[in-house]
């Protein structure tokens, strides 16, 4: 429930009509702090009452997080002018964190250990499903105006979210649906779960995300690699070739990146390389600790009228918290990254069988759908669906290795 209420955080219900944006952020969204409080009440709740589970909470890769977070709020007194709007971004990291720890203080079994994904997963697909009838019923508000061959981008309605995030939610989605579609499962379940991956691809083009649809097609490549269906993986390889020679395919893939923008625009990110380099030389002038978690970028490089991140996850780290920072949060992801790898060397018979190869597979390929997304988003800084989603699996790698553990002795 803490997991899942700091995700419906992030959803966004209205636009604050304050011209230009507020300094402090949105501080009549009572429903997100509403959220979070929730959130970090009940995760204290449940560490407090029981100390003895903490060695099973903090794993060493959380440890990093909470490290992180920790660096975070005390940087907020470095731009005392944003103060309250970089403590309450950091705050946010650090109760998300807090709600995972509480999930691991759980004793975990083989079925449990990725409910955390699960839930998150559903809580996208409503998502999914909500934007994809809000294209069909209120076409005018869900589709803006874009360039190229599709001259429209789906975005949200009701909640708001930009089309990079609808698309984002449409890419774990409809991946997670296509892994679940090699699993033994009753004949209604698996017609659900391929309608529903049609709808969530669908959702993922109409939205015109980059690197969000890369990230999809290199998740399902992963994910076949894995689990070993080599005659479909080049099956479809071989697919996309002939598509290319003979009915132009690679052509109308490159329009489709290329959206109509120019070339040059394109290396450049969409325009977020100018940004990037305002922050590389923001990170030489504070290398160490920063210049304050969230509030300067959105201050001193993006302006608070504009854009509120930097579109980089390592960029907002590195502008936020300096190198101290960018040591614990990489630390973190890589540390878990590892051990997501090696889960199947921990010796647990459950790897050898198809579903667990399947669901190592759909593991491995997320995070990669996950690190994609995070070079042109900074959602994997901040309380925001890519953090949570690596999160979720930062909990199924801890519980399956502590299953592995007591399953040996």
């Amino acid at each position: 429930m803490a997991l899942a209420a700091m995700l419906l955080s992030t959803l966004i219900w209205s636009m604050p009509t304050d011209t230009p944006a507020p300094p402090h952020g949105n501080s009549g969204n009572y429903y997100r702090m509403l959220l979070v409080m929730f959130a970090g009440v009940a995760s204290a709740f449940i560490l407090v009452r029981d100390p003895r589970s903490w060695t099973r909470a903090f794993p060493g890769p959380l440890l990093l997080m909470v490290f992180y977070a920790t660096l975070a709020m005390i940087s907020s007194a470095y731009i005392p002018e944003y103060a309250f709007y970089s403590l309450w971004k950091s705050l946010e990291v650090f109760i998300v964190v807090l709600a995972t720890a509480a999930i691991l203080s759980y004793p975990t079994g083989q079925g449990t250990a990725s409910n955390a994904y699960k839930v998150t997963l559903a809580i996208m697909a409503m998502l999914v499903l909500l934007y994809a009838i809000e294209g069909i019923v209120l076409p005018k508000q869900a589709f803006i105006s874009a360039r190229g061959n599709l001259n429209f981008q789906l975005i949200g309605v009701i909640p708001i979210a930009a089309a990079n995030t609808v698309a984002f939610l449409g890419g774990v989605t409809a991946f997670a649906m296509f892994a679940r579609l090699f699993r033994p499962m009753p004949a209604l379940s698996k017609w659900f779960c391929a309608l529903l991956f049609l709808i969530a691809l669908t959702v993922l083009v109409l939205a015109q995300s980059r690197t969000s649809f890369v990230g999809f097609c290199l998740a399902v490549v992963v994910y076949l690699w894995i689990d070993r269906r080599f005659a479909l993986l080049f099956g479809l390889a071989g697919i996309v070739v002939l598509a290319g020679i003979y009915a132009s395919f690679f052509d109308v893939f490159s329009q489709y990146v290329l959206r109509g923008q120019d070339p040059t625009l394109v290396r450049s990110f969409s325009g977020r390389a100018p940004g990037w380099e305002e922050a590389w030389v923001a990170f030489q002038e504070a290398p160490f600790f920063g210049h304050g978690f969230a509030a300067y970028a959105r201050a001193e490089i993006r302006g608070m009228g504009g854009n509120t991140s930097l579109h980089g996850a390592v960029f907002e780290v590195m502008v936020g918290t300096g190198a101290v920072g960018l040591s614990v949060w990489g630390g973190a992801i890589i540390w878990t990254l590892l051990r997501l790898y090696r889960l199947p060397s921990t010796g647990l018979q459950w790897f050898k069988s198809k579903e667990g190869r399947s669901v190592q597979a759909e593991m491995v390929g997320l995070s990669a759908l996950i690190l994609l997304r995070s070079a042109t988003s900074s959602d994997l800084a901040e309380n925001a669906d890519n953090l949570i989603v690596f999160l979720s699996l930062l909990i199924y790698v801890e519980s399956v290795r502590r299953i592995a553990s007591e399953s040996k002795s």
